[in-house]
């Protein structure tokens, strides 16, 4: 049997989170929660190495502790992890901000829009094949 995917979902309204869960494992990944960034990074510090993703809201409500710290936290012990950030705000910061190997979903989403972006940050496709033929030859 193969290990499934273990994602990491940092998110503190209860609902998002949790139908965030269901849709991942539905999709047939593994997923470790947390509900506020202080939490997050206290996961890290203990699992950090086991997670192939992080999800996370980058306003994590009354937390001192955003989403930007979590996954730059995270990046500190896998600096390649790849990060889907959410925000159900303006999308400024994250263009001011933007780092590589992350992904940006505005809410509200579909659970398929967060099954690809998550897929595709696990498996980037390759840029397309350039055309070896000379020109004008078919």
């Amino acid at each position: 049997m193969e290990a499934k995917v273990l994602i990491f979902v940092v998110e503190d309204e209860e609902l998002i989170r949790e139908v965030l869960q269901d849709t991942l494992e539905d999709a047939g990944f593994a997923v470790l929660s947390a509900t506020s960034g202080q939490q997050a990074i206290e996961i890290l510090d203990a699992k950090g190495e086991y997670f192939r993703a992080l999800v996370t809201d980058l306003n994590l409500g009354g937390s001192k502790t955003s989403g930007w710290k979590v996954a730059e936290h995270a990046r500190q012990i896998n600096d390649r992890l790849p990060v889907l950030y959410m925000t159900g705000g303006s999308a400024h910061d994250w263009d001011a901000k933007r780092v590589s190997n992350s992904e940006l979903l505005t809410k509200p989403f579909a659970g398929a829009q967060l099954v690809k972006a998550v897929s595709q940050l696990l498996n980037p496709s390759p840029p397309p094949e350039r055309e070896t033929r000379p020109p004008g030859v078919s």
